[in-house]
């Protein structure tokens, strides 16, 4: 047991470690080398539980789906919910280097495998299923498609958190979700959904909404 134990531990540094370097260079830039230096392991160890970059990053990539897709908002409300989640995912990215690096990596995986939908798809399929929820609570507009709206907040999501990556370190992101549901809300949602909506989350998620 204490050598198993061993093993999951060594692991799990390798792959803090990765994730580290594939944050802050990306994929292409990050060597594999310096990967096993940061993770302070052997190359024995490293190259028992990875045979290659590429696996170490499909493995980091897929660790955005251990986390919680559930948030219970103190409204009840499903919409709310899917607002609440997505300053949920703003708050990982902005203190979990390992979601950070998976969301990365998610975004350059075409530099290192064919393209692979799996996660955009995996993401797509939990919007899709809060949001037929509240369009069955009578929060969605009827002739809104859950499945399409599921494709704008995930592609939006994308998009706007990368923009805020690059401005100033994803500092400002819970901000620019707040203004994008703000404007978004009244097109796809009921006008008393839409008023009784919080676009910046509910204030018992308790996140850090630091400037």
């Amino acid at each position: 047991m204490a050598q198993q134990e061993r093993a999951i531990a060594t692991r799990r540094r390798l792959l803090m470690g990765a994730a580290e370097v594939f944050d802050e260079r990306g994929y292409a830039a990050a060597s594999i080398n310096e990967i096993q230096e940061r993770s302070g392991i052997t190359k024995g160890a490293m190259y028992f539980h990875f045979k290659s970059k590429a696996e170490i990053a499909n493995t980091v990539m897929a660790a955005q789906t251990e986390i919680p897709l559930e948030v219970r908002s103190p409204s009840g409300s499903p919409l709310q919910q899917v607002i609440d989640f997505t300053h949920v995912l703003a708050h990982r990215l902005r203190t979990d280097v390992l979601f950070r690096a998976s969301i990365r990596l998610t975004v350059e995986q075409g530099t290192f495998q064919s393209d692979d939908s799996d996660m955009y798809d995996w993401w797509l399929l939990a919007f899709t299923r809060d949001l037929t929820r509240a369009q069955g609570a009578g929060e969605l507009r009827e002739e809104m498609s859950p499945e399409d709206v599921a494709a704008s907040v995930v592609g939006s999501f994308t998009g706007i958190q990368m923009l805020s990556h690059v401005t100033c370190g994803r500092r400002d992101l819970h901000q620019r979700l707040a203004c994008w549901w703000q404007q978004i809300l009244p097109g796809i949602a009921m006008p008393d959904a839409a008023a009784e909506a919080r676009p910046a989350g509910s204030p018992e998620l308790d996140l850090s909404y630091e400037t």
